[in-house]
């Protein structure tokens, strides 16, 4: 399984902070298999795997984790 992680507005818009989903190959993959999820990738939100800055076609294995993190803005 998967460990999926919502920040800030994102953990609001989804009603949670975390979600475990079955294995997928690449965090694009865990959204495109939940469609409640989807507003995600557009919302320009930024990906983090096994706590590394990553990208939405990284590779995943079973346990990993996936935080899913609002865009944000350099002063």
């Amino acid at each position: 399984m998967i460990r999926a992680l919502l920040f800030a507005q994102l953990a609001e818009r989804a009603g949670t902070g975390a979600l475990t989903l079955p294995p997928a190959p690449t965090p694009g993959a865990l959204l495109a298999a939940r469609p409640e999820l989807s507003f995600l990738k557009p919302a320009g939100a930024r990906v983090a795997v096994n706590r590394a800055w990553s990208h939405w076609d990284a590779p995943l294995a079973d346990g990993d984790e996936v935080a899913f993190l609002p865009p944000t803005t350099a002063l």
